[in-house]
C-alpha cells in the first residue's frame, strides 16, 4: 500500500516541512517532493494508516494544511490525499481563487 502526505503552508519553508518528515519517517521507505516553495508531498510504502493519520493530525495541529491518501499506486494515494487538502483549503479559506492577490499585497 501506498500512502500520501501533502503539506501546505506558505509562511514554512519546504526545507523545513522535509526536514520533519524525514524525522518523522525515517525509518521507512518514503520519497520526498517539493511542489513550489508553499508544497511539499510525502509518498511511504507500507506504512500503517494510523502512523499517516497521527503525522497528518500533528501537522494540522501546527496550522499546516494537510491532505493524506492511501492507495495501491501512488497516482490513487496522490489523488485522495488532494481530494481532502482541497476540502481543508475550502474550510480555511472560502474564496480560494482569490487568495494569491490578497497574499501578495500582505506585509509582516
Amino acid at each position: 500500500m501506498v500512502s500520501c502526505l501533502i503539506l501546505y503552508r506558505s509562511d514554512i519553508t519546504s526545507w523545513i516541512k522535509c526536514f520533519l518528515l524525514r524525522a518523522i519517517f525515517m525509518e521507512e521507505d518514503f520519497e520526498i517532493h517539493v511542489i513550489e516553495s508553499s508544497t511539499v508531498i510525502l509518498f511511504a510504502w507500507n506504512v500503517d494508516k494510523a502512523s499517516i493519520w497521527q503525522a497528518a493530525m500533528l501537522f494540522e495541529s501546527a496550522g499546516v494544511l494537510t491532505g493524506y491518501g492511501f492507495g495501491k499506486r501512488k497516482k490513487t494515494a496522490y489523488t485522495a490525499a488532494s481530494a481532502i487538502l482541497a476540502k481543508r483549503k475550502k474550510m480555511d479559506y472560502p474564496h480560494w481563487n482569490s487568495i494569491h492577490e490578497a497574499r501578495s499585497n500582505y506585509v509582516v
